[in-house]
């Protein structure tokens, strides 16, 4: 996760075969890490806006050293990962019918998804240093429990746009230590769903977000679908998992009617005054999320560009005039403070996480190219198997592989492989692309393995496990019992006639 501001620390120094080697050569390979990551990411701008094509070569290059410096400093997963990613080439030459073309995709993902998440985690410094959202995140932990459930889901879900995973790191910080204040029993129950609530607004914003890494892989991989037709029907889907996940925890509440230190809890408020100040400061915020979402839309439509490509040369530029706001003018304390922080702390921290994307990103066209779509279509074809029972068998199957472990990276990208040519299905590329986004929200608020959770439950000192398994149950089986229905209805409401 990114390092805060107010505790910035070191990217750790032994991780993989840094242990072993001199401290300040250890910090070179870091700091080069984040100057490649950032370079790639700003090239990827100016390459996809301006047209640049003479600087694919440039980060290619860029890439690969990348994988080279993160094979030494990484943990032993990323390690696994390169050498699968290692096993593609061998894999397409021999299976694949245009070996070059096929590379060639793979390369452009992984430079999308490293790019893309590169310039993602930078907004995060401005974010951990903002005072707006500090204080948003205070207030929003003093609220009675319906309110604060609420609260946290909204604030969970505007953070994480500008945040990604440091929304979870800010409101479970400050929600797990109000609770640990106050050890009672109705207050570990609070804890309790104060967890919830931060992950399941978090994960809802996979269902829309320009910044989320899940709208950028389902749109590389449903052909016909854009941003603009997902979002609509996104913000529908956020509006629909808020109401699922507030009626549960009001459920539980109303389970629990009995017990007397929950009577407490409820009874427990804020002041009207730290209410009514939370709206002027919801509303700032509002502003902020629709200020940088309308710099990368203007961009985007004004360079004709997809909006993940705007977004690698957008947020940069976002972060540095933030970072310059909060620095109030002064470049040389902006360069030497944050912005030295972002690039040489932050960053590499985080480059383990960005070397497992990018392979993921590589291997997806690969594995695409080597399945046997053709067959697989042919033979859900020859059963007459209906478009809405073959959207909810993949969606079912990442939600389940979750569970057990696959990261829904790797789920997803499999699933749309296979679901390569929908309209040969009688599939609508719409309903698969949101169908898919959601069971990706699900599966990593489910999974004991995903960062999300596992970074909400170290925060209030549970087992991932307990947070994933047993705390979300009942949100978990009403979900995916109620987004079942949906799709089964709409699958055939929307049925494609197949040719």
């Amino acid at each position: 996760m990114a390092t805060s501001p107010d505790n910035p620390g070191d990217p750790t120094l032994n991780t993989g075969f840094l242990r072993y080697l001199p401290e300040k050569f250890s910090r070179g390979i870091l700091s080069l890490q984040g100057i490649l990551l950032i370079s790639v990411s700003i090239a990827s701008g100016f390459q996809g806006i301006f047209g640049m094509t003479w600087l694919k070569f440039p980060i290619l290059a860029g890439m690969i050293l990348f994988s080279l410096l993160v094979a030494i400093s990484g943990s032993r997963v990323i390690r696994v990962f390169l050498v699968l990613g290692l096993l593609c080439f061998p894999l397409t030459f021999q299976y694949a019918e245009d070996a070059w073309h096929t590379l060639n995709e793979g390369a452009v993902r992984a430079q999308l998804f490293l790019s893309f998440i590169t310039a993602i985690m930078v907004l995060r410094e401005p974010a951990f240093r903002s005072q707006l959202l500090q204080a948003a995140g205070n207030i929003i932990v003093r609220q009675r429990q319906g309110r604060r459930v609420l609260m946290l889901l909204l604030g969970s879900h505007l953070f994480g746009l500008m945040m990604n995973m440091g929304s979870v790191v800010l409101l479970g910080s400050i929600a797990s230590s109000r609770d640990r204040e106050k050890a009672t029993a109705g207050h570990r129950y609070s804890q309790q769903q104060s967890a919830l609530a931060i992950i399941q607004g978090f994960v809802t914003t996979m269902l829309w977000s320009p910044l989320s890494l899940a709208l950028v892989v389902v749109l590389s991989q449903v052909p016909g679908v854009t941003s603009s037709m997902i979002t609509p029907f996104g913000l529908l889907g956020v509006l629909l998992l808020f109401t699922l996940s507030f009626a549960v925890s009001q459920l539980e509440v109303w389970l629990r009617h009995n017990s007397p230190e929950l009577v407490s809890e409820r009874t427990e408020g804020a002041d009207v005054r730290g209410s009514r100040y939370f709206l002027k400061i919801l509303m700032r915020v509002i502003l902020l999320v629709v200020a940088i979402f309308s710099v990368i839309t203007v961009l985007s439509l004004v360079a004709s560009v997809p909006v993940p490509v705007a977004v690698t040369l957008a947020i940069p530029v976002i972060t540095l005039v933030w970072l310059m706001i909060q620095s109030h003018g002064d470049i040389a304390v902006c360069f030497r403070g944050p912005v030295a922080n972002a690039i040489f702390r932050t960053l590499p921290s985080q480059s383990s996480e960005v070397g497992i994307l990018l392979v993921a990103g590589f291997m997806g066209p690969v594995l695409v190219a080597l399945m046997p779509s053709a067959d697989i279509n042919a033979f859900l074809q020859s059963h007459h198997t209906s478009p809405g029972m073959i959207v909810l068998a993949a969606f079912f199957a990442i939600v389940a592989g979750g569970v057990l472990a696959v990261n829904p990276l790797i789920s997803v990208t499999i699933a749309l492989g296979v679901l390569a040519d929908p309209l040969a299905l009688g599939i609508n590329p719409l309903l698969l692309a949101l169908s898919i986004l959601v069971a990706w929200a699900i599966a990593s608020a489910l999974s004991p393995y995903t960062g999300v959770t596992i970074v909400t439950a170290s925060m209030f000192g549970v087992k991932s496990t307990t947070l994933a398994l047993v705390w979300n149950r009942l949100f978990g089986i009403i979900a995916l019992t109620v987004c079942a229905g949906v799709i089964l209805i709409f699958g055939e409401l929307t049925a494609i006639p197949i040719p």
